[in-house]
């Protein structure tokens, strides 16, 4: 049984010979088989297909995605996306279904949440160092505090002792002690 997620194979698809060189933005709604040059970026309806001699240096976005050359851009995949062995891939993937298979050459991002809402609804990531010193911070700005009003007591026992004791030749102070 095949890969149910290889919609490449026994399906008609338009070809981009490996001479044609295109630059701009390529939307199509058929299959589509990559082994030229594309510049700018692609969107595409269906399946696409980057052919081992096709390079790409676009954003790509479609329902299967299957690499065999190069790409230098993010692919998003609605349904799938297939590194194949022969693939170079720099960029991120998006994609509910992600297959790298060994000896592709990868470097990227991979984020397989199939909920765009959700994606979008995530918050950006917290630097934890980041916390972890505001909350040393803070904890050390309040011991810092309570330090010093126990320093302060220890350090003048002369204002607790002078607001009992009367002043030395204040009779009145004298007699009310």
């Amino acid at each position: 049984m095949g890969n149910p997620y290889d919609n490449t194979k026994n399906r008609n698809s338009s070809v981009l010979g490996p001479t044609l060189k295109f630059k701009g933005e390529l939307t199509a709604d058929e299959d589509l088989l990559i082994q030229g040059r594309i510049d700018g970026s692609i969107k595409h309806s269906s399946s696409l297909t980057i052919g081992e001699s096709g390079h790409v240096n676009a954003d790509v976005s479609a329902e299967y995605i299957s690499v065999e050359g190069t790409v230098k851009g993010d692919l998003r995949g609605s349904k799938c996306v297939k590194v194949r062995e022969t693939a170079k891939v720099g960029g991120n993937i998006v994609s509910p279904n992600v297959s790298l298979v060994e000896g592709a050459k990868f470097n990227g991002k991979i984020d397989m949440d199939s909920d765009p809402a959700v994606r979008i609804a995530k918050t950006p990531e917290k630097n934890p160092n980041k916390d972890a010193t505001a909350s040393a911070e803070k904890s050390i700005a309040q011991k810092s505090e309570a330090e010093q009003s126990d320093a302060d007591k220890r350090s003048n026992p002369e204002k607790r002792r002078s607001a009992k004791k009367p002043a030395h030749g204040d009779k009145k102070s004298a007699d009310a002690a």
